[in-house]
């Protein structure tokens, strides 16, 4: 009878089961959690009225440090950010190099010294700088010789002139020796004046003779006579032509001999320079003790960032011996690739560019585009940009890394706060408002673009509104605080 009683309870408890089970999923009756009411009120309802304001005490809001922006809209641009590498202008570095080959004399700055144009870096010793400055004095030294020629050879033939000029008013031997006292005539003197003084002689034997025509004096003779006074005037007329071409003949030769002598000097001086090279000194040394000296020379206004000079080192021609670079502009270089081509739309030379520097805490700062490049890389399938940056204050370092912001549309018209205003609670993000005296609320908003330092607002706030841009997560905590409490 036991075993026939307890097998009727389990039958009755199984069917009871069953039953409620059928019920529950035919929707006859359903399941409610328990709820426990305070003052009436079950606790759903009461999660659901949680508080959505914070009030501050003064000592708390003094704490808090919060600060109020206005809404505004304003002209937004949505970018993407690319990596990008900080870079000398390679416009303002410039390497300094060994011109030839020598021996290292004196280093005269250090690494890392500021250094003006011009300052003298090194000095060098090299034998065929001693060779090729010896080339340019005996260079010189033949130029002025022919310059002196010049200038003899003018000099004789403006005297020349003089005398021929002279010699047509047919003046006596004596005058025209005080005509031409201290002037040079070389060779000219002898030939000019030798003739004059035989056409003066023959005219003067023809003179004499007329005197005895029709005397003792036969008529044939002093035909004779008269014939050597045209031939002694034949030469003299002659020997003036002759000077007076082969004056000015000299005179060009001797300006064809000068001009040969600077065009040698020239040649001399621009191989010394070739070996000296752009940054050494092209300076005159008289001193042969130091006539394989040279001075390298700054090329610009900057620092040295790298030194390999070492005093008393032989070097090679060409070898690096200093690195000189002006860092006030410094450059971003950055690859856009193919997902990103539609920015090359924007990015155009001249124009503005957003570079955001993580070293220096995420700050923004405005590049100005180099350029960009005319053909797709091969190998990375990418087109290079380079933006150049402003460096007074040197924070930017060479090989830093840093996100250049790209842009991918036009800029368009929107309402926006700063990225420090926004909050987020379980994925909603919201903005506190001030809402009386100490006290700040909290309003859901819907997001658009986001920056680094602005974002985009589609719905929740108005132009004109006040919010919380500064002691946000402050205000948030306080407010999670009571929703706890």
């Amino acid at each position: 009878m036991g075993r026939y009683s307890n097998a009727v309870v389990g039958g009755v408890i199984v069917g009871a089961g069953v039953a409620l089970l059928v019920a529950f999923w035919s929707g006859w009756i359903d399941i409610l959690p328990y709820t426990s009411q305070v003052g009436g009120q079950p606790e759903a309802q009461e999660a659901s009225a949680a508080p959505n304001s914070v009030k501050l005490t003064p000592e708390k809001l003094a704490s808090a440090e919060i600060h109020l922006t206005t809404v505004a809209r304003t002209s937004v641009q949505p970018t993407r950010p690319v990596p990008a590498e900080i870079e000398y202008d390679l416009e303002k570095r410039v390497p300094v190099n060994a011109p030839v080959e020598g021996v290292v004399l004196k280093v005269l700055i250090d690494p890392a010294q500021e250094v003006h144009k011009g300052q003298p870096l090194a000095v060098l010793s090299c034998p065929e700088i001693g060779v090729a400055r010896d080339l340019v004095e005996k260079r010189r030294a033949d130029l002025e010789q022919a310059r002196r020629e010049e200038t003899r050879a003018i000099d004789v033939s403006k005297h020349v002139d003089e005398l021929l000029g002279l010699l047509m008013q047919k003046p006596k031997l004596s005058e025209v020796e005080t005509a031409l006292d201290r002037r040079m005539l070389g060779e000219y003197r002898e030939k000019i004046i030798g003739e004059y003084s035989r056409l003066l002689l023959a005219e003067h034997v023809v003179e004499a003779s007329r005197t005895l025509e029709g005397g003792p004096l036969p008529g044939r003779l002093m035909e004779q006579r008269k014939a050597e006074t045209e031939q002694a005037r034949a030469r003299f007329t002659g020997a003036c032509e002759s000077a007076r071409f082969n004056a000015v003949q000299d005179r060009e030769r001797a300006k064809a001999e000068e001009d040969r002598a600077d065009r040698l000097l020239s040649v001399a001086q621009q191989a010394l320079k070739n070996l000296l090279g752009p940054w050494a000194a092209m300076e005159e040394v008289s001193d042969p003790d130091h006539l394989n000296d040279l001075k390298l020379l700054a090329p610009i206004d900057g620092r040295v960032v790298e030194r390999q000079a070492v005093q008393n080192a032989r070097v090679d021609a060409a070898a690096p011996l200093f690195v000189v670079a002006n860092t006030s502009v410094m450059w971003a270089r950055a690859e856009i690739h193919e997902r990103d081509w539609r920015s090359l739309d924007f990015l155009k030379q001249g124009a503005q560019l957003d570079i955001r520097v993580p070293a220096l805490r995420n700050e923004v700062l405005t590049a100005k585009i180099r350029w960009v490049g005319a053909q797709v890389e091969v190998v990375k399938r990418s087109v290079p940009l380079t933006a150049e940056l402003p460096n007074d204050d040197d924070r930017l370092k060479p090989g830093m890394f840093v996100w250049a912001l790209i842009p991918l549309d036009k800029p368009h018209e929107a309402l926006v706060v700063p990225a420090g205003a926004i909050m987020r609670h379980e994925n909603q993000p919201f903005v506190f408002v001030p809402d009386g005296e100490r006290q700040f609320r909290r309003v859901d908003v819907e997001l658009g673009l986001e920056t680094n330092e602005q974002i985009e607002i589609t719905s929740g706030l108005a132009a004109g509104d006040t919010v919380v841009d500064r002691g946000t997560f402050f205000l948030k905590s306080e407010l999670l605080l009571e929703r706890e409490e």
